[in-house]
């Protein structure tokens, strides 16, 4: 049943033509995300007119935007079990099908640097971390490539600067960052990026936690109108490209090389997209109506205390739920960050052609898929 569903939906067809021995590869790519968003438009997109042009139209890319076939919350079940080959998987939606990989998303709040966040998330879940890779083929998928966004804010309806301002009122929040804004005093509400317009729009929540750039990918600069002017970390726990391993077994050695050069590139097309979104969202915002508030110093006071405690936390919760080498893990994590903030620092230097270079060069070459 499987395999007949995954070949009616197009996911993949394998055939040999009349005119032509070579295998053609028809990938259908699953996301939540709407097709405006930076994740598509700089990064999957691209890839598949790179893909369809080096392989002279033997690779082609079908996707399917907005949730229409892979919900993100069952974005592990869809690649699994066939509606499509790959898609957009955000662990936070999935933390008990990839719970190794959801563990070091958990340090969302300590994120500052979105290129070395984004390096230590490719090489620890693709290479260092022996389970991560466990839950993975466990799942039947295979992790490609994953990304960082730009630092995170916190985008209101109403101006809201103090701890005493937020206090009671309702974020749309998710992870590590729903933990910290309820210590805060704060009410998250649990709902997917794609669900925040409206959820702003009616009044469900007051704000919303994400990348300014969301202002423009998701159009909220139509509902909030005024952002915190400062960083509470980074959401590192995108996978861009998670595909079924069945699939990716039945691909042409030709054609699997051709998809896997293209990951570290991927990687850095989205990582970059997203600063540059950031970048393009704060110059054009006023024109917009959108206010960017510095916070208040109880605000920022509050933030600094709770992230020093922040890596005790998540490992005494990767305990409870059973990972008993959290510790170790978010160690092996932790040193990687530190590891390519050295390498941004001296090698990359904001430029994407390095990052790219360095995720092939510390990750992809060492991959066993």
């Amino acid at each position: 049943m499987r395999s007949t569903l995954w070949r009616t939906v197009a996911v993949l067809g394998l055939v040999a033509t009349a005119s032509s021995a070579r295998a053609e590869t028809k990938l259908g790519y699953g996301t939540y995300l709407p097709p405006t968003h930076v994740n598509n438009t700089v990064g999957i997109e691209p890839m598949a007119k790179r893909l369809e042009k080096e392989s002279n139209g033997a690779i082609r890319i079908e996707m399917f935007t907005g949730g229409s076939v892979a919900k993100a919350t069952a974005a592990v079940d869809s690649i699994r079990d066939g509606l499509v080959a790959a898609g957009m998987i955000v662990d936070s939606y999935v933390p008990k099908q990839l719970p190794h990989s959801f563990l070091v998303t958990e340090l969302a709040v300590l994120g500052r640097n979105s290129v070395a966040m984004a390096g230590a998330t490719n090489e620890f879940n693709l290479v260092a971390c022996p389970e991560c890779l466990a839950d993975q083929k466990k799942q039947g998928i295979i992790s490609m490539a994953h990304y960082s966004t730009a630092p995170y804010t916190i985008m209101c309806k109403p101006d809201l600067r103090t701890l005493e301002e937020f206090k009671g009122k309702k974020i749309r929040s998710a992870a590590a960052w729903s933990i910290m804004f309820k210590s805060f005093g704060l009410v998250p509400v649990n709902l997917t990026s794609d669900e925040t317009y409206e959820a702003l729009q009616r009044g469900q929540v007051d704000c919303n936690m994400g990348a300014d750039s969301w202002l423009k990918s998701y159009s909220l600069w139509d509902v909030a109108k005024n952002v915190l002017d400062t960083t509470i970390g980074t959401y590192h726990g995108g996978l861009l490209w998670g595909m079924s391993a069945e699939v990716w077994n039945k691909l042409p050695a030709d054609q699997k090389a051709m998809i896997k050069r293209n990951m570290p590139i991927l990687a850095a097309d989205v990582t970059f997209g997203y600063l540059a979104e950031s970048k393009e969202v704060r110059e054009t915002a006023a024109s917009k109506g959108v206010k960017f508030n510095k916070p208040g110093p109880d605000f920022s006071k509050a933030y600094d205390e709770y992230a020093l405690k922040e890596l005790a936390r998540v490992k005494e919760e990767g305990k409870k739920k059973g990972i008993k080498n959290a510790d170790q893990l978010i160690d092996t994590y932790m040193a990687l960050v530190a590891k390519w903030q050295k390498i941004d620092e001296q090698e990359i230097k904001g430029d994407k052609a390095k990052f790219a270079a360095a995720l092939q060069r510390e990750v992809f070459d060492k991959v066993k898929w």
